[in-house]
C-alpha cells in the first residue's frame, strides 16, 4: 500500500542568507509539543514519514529538507556545505518561532542533519530544548581507534555517490534498487517507493533525476569525516540523546560503533536499536518512536509514551 503524506497545515518558503530557498512544512497538532525534523545525505524528510507520522496526533511536527534536497530548488554547489546548512538551521529555527510562536522544541535529526546540528550547536549554543540524533556519521579525531574506519567509510561513499545512477525512467526504477540492496532492503513496506518519489523529480529531457546531484552528495560525505564534531559532544550532552544503529550486527557500519564509543568514552546517552542499520527510522519506526517518546517525556515534554 502506498504511503501518502497529508497536506501540511502551513508552509514557510524561506530565503537563506545566500539566497537559497528552503520550504518548511507544518503537520500534526499545532497545540502539542514541537518537533523539528530533517534528514540524511541525498534523502528527503518526506521519506521518513513512517517515523514522524507517529507523532502527528499529539505533536506540532515541523519538517524541512536541507538545501538542494527534497522540496527545495537547486542552489549553487559552492554553498553546499554543512557550515552553511548550520546557518540555515538557525534561520529556519527563528522563522518557525516567529511564524508559529515560541514553544519548547526538540530537534530530531538523522545522519547529515546530525552533523549540521552539532555545527549549529558549536556556533549558536543550545537552541533546542532537546537534541535527538539518529546514527550520526561522526569521525573521531586522528589517533582514535575508530578514526580510520569512519573516515574510510565516508570516503568510499563519496566516491560511490559521484558515479551512482542519477536518471530513471520512473521513480519505481529507483524503488526497485532500494529493495535489492543490503542497506535499504529492510525498510518498512512502502518506504522504498516513498523514498524514490521524495528524492527524484521530472528531468528536462524526460524521465526523472535525483534532486540532489551526485557531486553535491559526494562533497557532504567528504565534509562528514572532516567535521570536528566529536569534540562538541561533551559540551552538548546536557540536552543530547543519540539513537544509534546496532553495533552487534554483522557488518555494522562505522556510525554504529562510533555511537557506542560516544557512550562509553564521553558519557553521552545512547540507545541502540537492536537489529537496525543506518536508516533505523525507516527500518523500525515504531521502536524508534517509542524510545524517542520516552526520552521526551522524561525531559519535560508533555507527550504520551
Amino acid at each position: 500500500m502506498p504511503l501518502n503524506l497529508p497536506a501540511p497545515l502551513a508552509v514557510l518558503d524561506l530565503d537563506m542568507s545566500d539566497g537559497a530557498r528552503i520550504r518548511v512544512r507544518r503537520h500534526g497538532n499545532p497545540h502539542g509539543p514541537r518537533l523539528v525534523l530533517s534528514h540524511g545525505n541525498g534523502f528527503a524528510i518526506d521519506a521518513y514519514f513512517p517515523f514522524w507520522s507517529r507523532f502527528l496526533a499529539d505533536c506540532d511536527v515541523i519538517v524541512y529538507d536541507q538545501r538542494n534536497h527534497g522540496w527545495n530548488p537547486r542552489h549553487t554547489f559552492a554553498q553546499h556545505t554543512e557550515i552553511q546548512m548550520a546557518q540555515d538551521m538557525e534561520t529556519i529555527r527563528l522563522a518557525i518561532e516567529s511564524a508559529f510562536g515560541p514553544r519548547r522544541t526538540a530537534g530530531l535529526f538523522h545522519s547529515l542533519s546530525t552533523i549540521v546540528s552539532l555545527l549549529h550547536f558549536a556556533r549558536y549554543g543550545h537552541r533546542w530544548d532537546r537534541l535527538i540524533l539518529f546514527d550520526p556519521p561522526i569521525t573521531p579525531p586522528a589517533g582514535h581507534r575508530l578514526h580510520d574506519p569512519a573516515r574510510n567509510f565516508e570516503i568510499a561513499l563519496a566516491r560511490w555517490s559521484l558515479h551512482r545512477k542519477s536518471t530513471f525512467d520512473e521513480p519505481d526504477e529507483l524503488a526497485r534498487y532500494f529493495k535489492s540492496t543490503r542497506r535499504t532492503s529492510t525498510w518498512v513496506a512502502g518506504a522504498a517507493e516513498l523514498m524514490a518519489r521524495s528524492i527524484t523529480r521530472p528531468a528536462d529531457g524526460g524521465g526523472y533525476e535525483l534532486i540532489c546531484p551526485g557531486a553535491y552528495e559526494s562533497t557532504i560525505y567528504e565534509q562528514n569525516w572532516q567535521a570536528p564534531v566529536w569534540s562538541f559532544l561533551p559540551r552538548a550532552k546536557e540536552r543530547l540523546f543519540i539513537v544509534g544503529s546496532d553495533p552487534t550486527v554483522k557488518d555494522a557500519d562505522p556510525p554504529a560503533h562510533v555511537c557506542a564509543a560516544a557512550a562509553q568514552e564521553l558519557g553521552i546517552k545512547v540507545t541502540p536499536i537492536p537489529r537496525s542499520g543506518h536508516l533505523l527510522e525507516i527500518e523500525q519506526p515504531a521502536a524508534v518512536a517509542r524510545i524517542v517518546r520516552a526520552d521526551l517525556r522524561a525531559h519535560g515534554f508533555e507527550i504520551d509514551t
